[in-house]
């Protein structure tokens, strides 16, 4: 409701009946942003085992690295006869042929636009 609208003021008029404030839920906000990055983090694992095995590689030598080489290469082998990486195989096929793709009479190495600043 509000009050002197007919002279350009408005003024907003609180309820009649004194409510306390509503409480505020400090879990579920925790819960539901746990619950999306563990689900996230789950379905990339299942997805991107290529992707773990070539961080693994990526690592610098050490023991953490050759500790983390043979189960990621081995889940990425997994992955890759199970076809769960099938979706990220065929992204990746799409994107090196846009990127082997040339213009006019450009040729691979030619300096053309991929090398222009």
């Amino acid at each position: 409701m509000t009050v002197g609208a007919e002279q350009g003021e408005i003024a907003e008029i609180g309820s009649p009946v004194a409510l306390p404030p509503a409480p505020v839920d400090r879990r579920r906000p925790w819960r539901w942003t746990t619950t999306s990055i563990a689900l996230a983090a789950m379905l990339l694992a299942l997805a991107e085992g290529r992707a773990m095995a070539d961080w693994a590689d990526d690592l610098p030598p050490g023991p953490v690295a050759a500790a983390l080489q043979p189960p990621a290469h081995g889940w990425a082998d997994l992955t890759a006869r199970g076809r769960l990486d099938a979706p990220a195989v065929w992204l990746r096929q799409r994107w090196k042929a846009v990127q082997k793709a040339r213009f006019g009479s450009e040729a691979p190495g030619e300096a053309g636009a991929a090398d222009a600043p």
